[in-house]
Formats: C-alpha cells, structure tokens, sequence
C-alpha cells in the first residue's frame, strides 16, 4: 500500500480520563499551528510536555512548530525525543531527516531515511526525501533513482518529475528538463518551481524572452519566493534591462540578505554599468557566502582586470577551482 503523509502533524481524536489536560494543550498547539502562530505551537506543546515528558505526539509537533521558526537544532532535539521513547515513530523520524537536510546534516538525514524505508518500503514521500537528499549531496545519480522510484509508486507525482529536470538542467540535459517539466505542469499548473526551473533551462539556452515569460509565472504564483525574483534579475540582466534587473535583485535581497547569488547578480550589473570597483566588492561578498555560484572566480577576476589589478586578477585565478574559463583566464592574464 502506497501512503502519504502530507503534513505530520499529529491529532489524536480520543483519550482517557487521566490524559486530559496534556490531550487539551496538543489540542491548543495544533490550532495555533494552523493558524500559524507558531510560538505560541510551541508553548502550548512545551505545557503538554510539561504534564507528561514522555508524549511523543507533543514532542513531533513541537519540532514541526520549531521548523517554521527555522530553530531547526531545537526541532531536531525534539524529534530526538520522539525517537528516543517511540523508535518506529515513522512521522517523526521523517521530520528529523527534512530537519537535519535542512542544516545540511547530510549524512544524519540519510540515515533517518535508511531507517525509514524499513518502516514505509512503499511510500513514495519517504524515497523523495531520499532523492533531495541526495541532489543536496551531489550524488546525481542516487537522487535520479530516488524520483524515479517516487513516479513507480506515485505516476502523478508532479514535484518528483520538477526535481528529476532540476537534475537534468544541472547537467546540461535541456531537452530532458522540458520533458518533464512539461509533464509537471499538466499535472499541476499551479507549481511554481516549474516554471522557475524552466526559466533557468531556456536560460542556459539563450532563449531570454522565453526564460522571462516563465520567471514571470514562478513570480506571479509565488510573489515572495526571494530565489525566484533574484533569478527574474537575472535573466532582465540578459536582457540589458539594467534598471528593472537591480529592482527586481535588491527585491530579492532585501527578503533574503544571506543568498550570495543576489550579489554575485548585482555584481553583474554593476559591471554592467562600468562600474568596476562596486561590481568587485559585491562579487567578493559573494564568492565569501558561497564558493560555488557558477563563475564566480571568473567573473571576479574580469572585474580585477578592468580595474587595473591584474596582480589580484592573478592570485584569485590561481586559488580557483581548475575549471576551463578559469584556466584561459589565468593564461591569458597571468602568463
């Protein structure tokens, strides 16, 4: 049998005389999660803990409650706990591995997801767990057969078929990408990461105006998501529309200060209006948050270059990871 386990937030229905009050604070709990008043999930899970330490349901949901303030390190200690005094507590052993992929606890994760699979061997949320684990990790082909499990299980699985042309566009596999994404969309047209991705597929195709259409149907279905505005920069940034891409790029870092991509694109634009000295400093805050955004070193040294310090230009490319652009570069700057 197939199950799904959609949200993993714990409702019991009926009680003893003696479970009341610890019943009546889950109850509390519950309802301010779904109002999305989360401190006061976890306060009124902490009162039921309170009465019993060792109500597993309050301690899953205390985690979950934890997880939507992003105090992923306390909810992990409270699913431990669930764990702890219920070991084949399958929705809380499932919540510690999205909690543990979350801090990229890789390797934590995996193991909950082993441990899980003997418990559901048939649920399709369990292997697509395991494939975003894996593609978080880089094992490209590990994550593929996670999904393609999810599609046994679950044909119409439209996430598992969004996340396997996720894959196929790192690898440059763009007629793959579409494929599914095609698929993904038929299923749910309301899926906004589809069309981010597709976005970013016509991209690395040049096809500016068509990734612009879709960057505009990720941003209108989810108008907050600070990746999707900061890629719609972008890709206006392609398209020379220098002006709207800052707008839409500081949108996104004003949401999201800690994306080293939103700087590595305004870096691009302020090169992109010759200013060299502001293009190299975001470029650098960046390359300090996130080593591997796509040409990063490349892009830093071409801004040290125009600058005039082709001494810096020189080190950088030196320190670089050995990838084609950055060895040309460093031969025909340094050498």
């Amino acid at each position: 049998m197939n199950k799904i386990f959609l949200l993993g937030l714990v409702i019991l229905f009926s009680c003893g005389r003696s479970d009341v009050d610890k019943l009546k604070f889950l109850e509390r709990g519950n309802i301010a999660y779904e109002g999305k008043d989360y401190t006061q999930a976890v306060n009124f899970y902490s009162d039921a803990l309170a009465k019993d330490p060792l109500f597993v349901d309050a301690w899953n949901n205390k985690g979950l409650a934890l997880m939507k303030l992003a105090s992923y390190d306390e909810a992990i200690y409270c699913f431990d706990q669930a764990i702890q005094h219920k070991p084949q507590y399958g929705e809380a052993i499932l919540n510690n591995a999205k909690a543990n992929l979350a801090v990229k606890q890789y390797f934590a994760a995996a193991n909950h997801v082993d441990q899980l699979k003997k418990i559901w061997p048939d649920t399709s949320l369990v292997f697509f767990t395991d494939g975003l684990i894996n593609a978080a990790m880089g094992e490209t082909e590990k994550a593929m057969n996670g999904f393609r499990k999810v599609l046994e299980l679950d044909p119409k699985h439209a996430e598992a078929m969004v996340n396997i042309a996720n894959l196929y566009y790192h690898n440059r596999q763009a007629d793959s990408a579409i494929i599914y994404l095609g698929e993904a969309i038929k299923i749910d047209p309301n899926l906004s990461n589809a069309y981010n991705i597709l976005a970013m597929v016509y991209v690395q195709q040049e096809q500016y105006d068509d990734a612009l259409q879709a960057i505009n149907t990720a941003t209108s279905l989810s108008k907050n998501d600070p990746y999707y505005i900061n890629n719609k920069g972008f890709i206006l940034l392609k398209l020379a529309r220098l002006e709207e891409a800052e707008e839409s790029i500081i949108i996104s870092m004003k949401i999201d200060p800690y994306n080293g991509w939103v700087y590595r694109n305004l870096g691009l634009v302020r090169y992109a209006q010759n200013n060299y000295e502001e293009s190299a400093r975001l470029l650098e805050k960046a390359l300090k948050i996130d080593t591997e955004i796509d040409y990063i070193y490349y892009d830093l040294a071409i801004a040290y270059r125009d600058m005039g310090e082709m001494e810096k230009a020189c080190q950088l490319l030196e320190l670089a990871p050995k990838h084609d652009e950055n060895e040309y570069l460093l031969q025909e700057l340094c050498y």
